[in-house]
């Protein structure tokens, strides 16, 4: 599947995914216009029906691209830190930011990812989201070492509060960012506050 489109040269090939991009994480999967994203990487229209066979066809494939694009260069990447969760979290950041700044397109169509309400695909996004989402957290949480926790706290019961407060503070940041691009984001900023919540939960929930 998507043979044709695959085997374009990379450049070429990246226009037109940067273009797809850019108009679904703009307008929303109902609103984008195929023939804004045509004009946009300089192809005709025929072209790029040759090589998807739908508009939800692209918006899936493009699904598939950005999940293996983050699961490459940020779920894969997070383990190799050890078993300390914070750390973890930490690298995570870290990968985050780069990956986003290195693809500036694949950081707006995920934002746009979590607010899609179109129900054409909504069946098939929300098994992708899941499917992703499942992963990252076999990334993050496996192999952990809980030897490094408090011994007087349950190590399942730290365990969920880190996440828990950790992912609070992803949600917030994000609402912080809003529509900024992210050649705007202050990442360093973001990076330092996020360091001082991660000392204080070290503090909290770690052995001294």
């Amino acid at each position: 599947m998507h043979e044709n489109f695959i085997s374009l040269k990379e450049e070429k090939r990246d226009v037109i995914i940067n273009a797809a991009l850019m108009e679904f994480a703009t307008k929303g999967y109902d609103l984008a216009s195929t023939n804004e994203m045509v004009k946009a990487a300089s192809i005709s229209k025929g072209a790029l029906f040759h090589y998807f066979a739908s508009k939800k066809d692209l918006f899936l494939f493009l699904c598939d691209y950005v999940f293996g694009v983050v699961s490459r260069e940020f779920y894969e990447q997070i383990g190799h830190c050890g078993g300390d969760l914070l750390t973890r979290y930490r690298r995570a950041a870290m990968l985050k930011g780069t990956v986003y700044q290195r693809y500036p397109p694949i950081f707006e169509f995920i934002k746009r990812l979590t607010t899609e309400k179109s129900a054409e695909i909504a069946a098939e996004l929300k098994e992708r989201l899941e499917k992703m989402m499942s992963y990252g957290y076999e990334c993050l949480l496996g192999n952990l070492d809980i030897s490094l926790f408090r011994q007087d706290v349950p190590s399942d019961k730290i365990r969920d509060l880190i996440i828990w407060a950790l992912e609070n503070y992803g949600h917030r940041s994000l609402e912080l960012i809003g529509d900024q691009k992210v050649e705007d984001i202050n990442v360093e900023a973001l990076n330092a506050d996020f360091d001082k919540y991660l000392d204080v939960l070290r503090k909290c929930f770690y052995k001294q």
